[in-house]
């Protein structure tokens, strides 16, 4: 099954998979603290469309990793993907058994599948369909990769790690 093969992999990464509501959700084993690299993807399948579970990574790059593709959309994201590197960081304090998700605008430019967000935030912005029908208003609230920003024709303003 596949929840107990990503169970055994994340265990590594200090990261399960749980079931909730009749949704898997990656969360953690362990506390981390902010700004943190959590998981760097090292085996991945790129793509040069979009799939329901691929995260961009660049204008026309889309990867398929078995942790990015079930980390959930939540409008207030736990952690950010970077995509220079691949890598997951915490964007706060996470305790343990708290969800890893982000927020999929910050990578994606238009989603494959547009949705409905459920995340219940009151910052919610409603219809996930990807960085391209968003404000700047909206986008500067939030970490962006940069070929996010200059698909916007903006000025590189992600989070900058090490």
């Amino acid at each position: 099954m596949i929840h107990e093969f990503l169970s055994s992999y994340l265990s590594k990464f200090n990261l399960k998979v749980q079931k909730k509501q009749g949704n898997l959700h990656v969360v953690t084993t362990t506390k981390f603290p902010a700004n943190y690299p959590i998981y760097q993807a090292k085996d991945f399948l790129v793509f040069e469309q979009p799939t329901y579970q691929t995260v961009q990574v660049g204008e026309n790059f889309h990867v398929l990793d078995v942790v990015f593709a079930h980390m959930n959309h939540s409008c207030e994201p736990t952690t950010f993907i970077e995509c220079n590197s691949l890598t997951i960081y915490t964007l706060k304090d996470l305790d343990i058994e708290e969800e890893v998700n982000f927020f999929y605008p910050s990578n994606e430019w238009q989603m494959d599948k547009p949705f409905q967000c459920l995340c219940g935030s009151s910052n919610c912005i409603g219809t996930i369909s990807g960085a391209y029908n968003l404000s700047l208003n909206t986008l500067n609230k939030y970490p962006l990769n940069a070929h996010i920003a200059r698909m916007l024709n903006q000025p590189y303003f992600a989070l900058l790690y090490p």
